[in-house]
C-alpha cells in the first residue's frame, strides 16, 4: 500500500501542474489535511449549513429548486475553482492542496455539495411518493361515494 507523500502536497510554488500522487485512499488524505484553517472550517461550515437548509426547508420546494441549481452550478465551476485555488492558495491557505487533477476539490468541495443534490432528489421523490398516495386515497374515498350514491338512487327508484 502507498501512503500519502506531503511534500508533493505543500510545494510552496503557485503552478498549477504538480499531480497528487501515493494517496493511499480517501480517509487517508482527509487525516493529512490541517483542518484548522479558517479557509476549511469555513467550507466545513458551508457544507453544514447547506444541510440544515435542506432539511429545514422540506416544504418549501421553491427555495429547494433554487438551492439545488445553485449546488449543481458550483459543482459545475469546481474545475475553475480548483485552478483559482492553486494559483492564489497563498492568500487564504498555509498549504497547496489543489492539485492538477482535482482530487481535493473533488473530495472537500464537490463530493458534500452532491449528496446534498442526492438528497434534495431524494426528498423531492419522497414527497411526490406523499401526494401520489393522497391521490389514489381521495381517488378511492370519490369512487366509493360515486358507488354509494349510484345504488341510493336505485334504490330510491
Amino acid at each position: 500500500m502507498q501512503t500519502i507523500d506531503l511534500s508533493k502536497l505543500r510545494q510552496s510554488s503557485s503552478s498549477f501542474k504538480f499531480e497528487a500522487t501515493n494517496i493511499d485512499g480517501v480517509l487517508s488524505f482527509l487525516r493529512a489535511i490541517d483542518w484548522s484553517q479558517k479557509w476549511l472550517c469555513g467550507l466545513l461550515l458551508f457544507h453544514l449549513a447547506t444541510l440544515l437548509s435542506i432539511v429545514f426547508s422540506r416544504r418549501c420546494s421553491n427555495f429547494q429548486v433554487f438551492l439545488f441549481f445553485a449546488l449543481v452550478t458550483l459543482c459545475y465551476g469546481s474545475e475553475r475553482l480548483n485552478e483559482l485555488g492553486a494559483n492564489h492558495w497563498h492568500h487564504f491557505a498555509l498549504e497547496q492542496y489543489f492539485d492538477s487533477g482535482g482530487f481535493f476539490i473533488s473530495i472537500v468541495f464537490s463530493s458534500p455539495i452532491i449528496i446534498n443534490c442526492a438528497l434534495l432528489l431524494i426528498l423531492w421523490l419522497y414527497e411526490s411518493y406523499l401526494v401520489m398516495q393522497r391521490i389514489v386515497v381521495h381517488k378511492k374515498a370519490a369512487l366509493t361515494n360515486k358507488n354509494n350514491n349510484q345504488t341510493k338512487d336505485k334504490k330510491s327508484l
